[in-house]
């Protein structure tokens, strides 16, 4: 009796590998069909394989649907003729942890340096209290090869860990979410119903926070001291939304300490509420203006400048607030 209720059992377990085996398999192969994003992060090694054929230095624009939506690249480089190459890395839905360990994973592995690395964030994108996405942590950021200091400083619970290392391993945990998603936009009215969630979301994140006690930006340091021991150097680039935002004291303060510089673009070019369809993102008309005048401004900054001579080792980081046009936020 035991021995076929071992049998069966073992039948049961290989059935459940077979079974879990194949849809692996089926996820790698239909992977870059799943979104537009993942297949933008699946091509990270191919950007930078790309951006190494030029030679250093090179401007990377790291970011989110922000820098995708916002920043374009070819109408920076009209404004700016003697740009240096560039190149934009953007995965949806990402604060600076993720960005922290993009560049480590990516950005810091470039065969040339030093780059200039160009983030663009709003409101408490760049805080410590941002929320972590721990499955997108293991499998496409951090991976395996950071998991130790992911551990150390960021994944602290045991479920958590978990999480992260069974990302790092299989795509099907990875894509959980991505594949919950094509499956419920069969639904009439799921799209629809998803933009108008997302979009109150976001309307009430633009509102100001209550923030209990002083703001942290370890993380921040982290990400400053790894481009540092690459050569590399940051500038931050403050976006506009809809409604304007305040830059925490605590934040220019750790940027300065970290060796950076801040640009702030809010109201440097005149926007109405008309140039944010969804509250968030700029409008295809927006978005022009928005890479001109950032391209300006980078043209004429004294970090810039120095950080793609090389020679920002004995300069004195500040941060910039650009005049507005329309009198500011």
């Amino acid at each position: 009796m035991s021995l076929s209720t071992s049998s069966s059992e073992l039948k049961v377990i290989a059935a459940i590998v077979l079974i879990f085996s194949a849809v692996e398999l089926g996820m790698r192969a239909i992977e870059d069909k799943l979104s537009l994003d993942l297949k933008h992060i699946n091509a990270i090694p191919s950007i930078m394989a790309e951006i190494d054929r030029h030679a250093a230095p090179h401007i990377m624009f790291l970011g989110n649907s922000l820098t995708r939506v916002s920043i374009q690249t070819k109408v920076i480089e009209r404004v700016w003729p003697t740009a240096p190459s560039m190149a934009r890395i953007h995965p949806d839905d990402t604060t600076l942890l993720d960005w922290h360990y993009v560049y480590q994973r990516y950005l810091g592995k470039a065969k040339l340096h030093p780059n200039l690395i160009v983030v663009t964030f709003v409101r408490a994108q760049l805080d410590d209290n941002e929320e972590l996405h721990v499955d997108r942590l293991g499998s496409h950021f951090a991976g395996l090869e950071f998991a130790y200091e992911a551990f150390q400083h960021d994944v602290l619970e045991t479920g958590d860990r978990i999480e992260f290392m069974l990302a790092g391993v299989f795509r099907a945990m990875a894509n959980r979410e991505r594949v919950q998603d094509r499956v419920l936009a069969f639904i009439p009215g799921y799209r629809e119903l998803a933009k108008a969630v997302n979009h109150s979301v976001r309307a009430r994140s633009d509102k100001p926070a209550i923030h209990q006690g002083a703001r942290s930006y370890s993380r921040l340091l982290r990400f400053l001291a790894a481009a540092h021991a690459c050569g590399d150097k940051v500038l931050f680039v403050a976006a506009p939304l809809p409604s304007s935002y305040k830059i925490a004291e605590e934040l220019r303060n750790a940027i300065r300490e970290g060796g950076s510089n801040l640009i702030d673009m809010q109201g440097v070019e005149p926007l109405t509420g008309q140039d944010f369809p969804d509250g968030y993102h700029l409008s295809e008309k927006a978005a022009p203006r928005f890479s001109r005048a950032l391209g300006r401004a980078m043209a004429e900054n004294e970090f810039v400048q120095a950080a793609l001579r090389g020679r920002t080792e004995h300069y004195r980081s500040f941060q910039t607030d650009i005049t507005p046009q329309n009198g500011g936020p």
